[in-house]
């Protein structure tokens, strides 16, 4: 196999193991990895339409709208009507707010125990490597006509 083969074949191995290990962990709790990326993007960033949050998270507009569907069953988040009546904005329940801190302290042992022999330097260095990775991805696609 080629060495680039291997490489993207690792990583999408160990970004699929990284999210079933996090769902082991969160799934007593009631959510799901993909749920925990939108309620901390919604955390951070505020309120979003359902269009930003696809966008900024770099997921297809079906799944995320599958994902908010669960959230607002389970009473994770609510949609109000924004400045153009034809988008709701996503804000995050008092709920949510709530339970945030738990949440996250579970993804942050998750993550320790991921992470815990790699220095502070190579995980400095990794993140450099993959946001290069990212950055030829977005600049390929925009390249690509259909």
């Amino acid at each position: 196999m080629e060495n680039s083969e291997v490489l993207l074949h690792q990583l999408f191995q160990t970004v699929r193991i990284i999210s079933k290990g996090l769902n082991k962990r969160l799934e007593p709790l009631g959510i799901y990895s993909s749920e925990w990326s939108i309620i901390t993007t919604l955390k951070e960033k505020g309120s979003m339409t359902q269009g930003e949050l696809a966008s900024y998270l770099n997921i297809e507009p079906p799944a995320v709208s599958k994902s908010l569907v669960k959230l607002e069953k389970k009473g994770l988040i609510m949609r109000m009507a924004g400045t153009d009546k034809r988008e709701k904005k996503v804000t995050l329940s008092q709920e949510a707010v709530d339970q945030c801190l738990i949440w996250r302290e579970i993804v942050g042992h998750h993550r320790s125990a991921i992470l815990n022999d790699l220095s502070e330097e190579k995980q400095k260095e990794l993140t450099m490597l993959l946001k290069n990775i990212f950055q030829n991805a977005q600049e390929y696609d925009k390249n690509i006509t259909i």
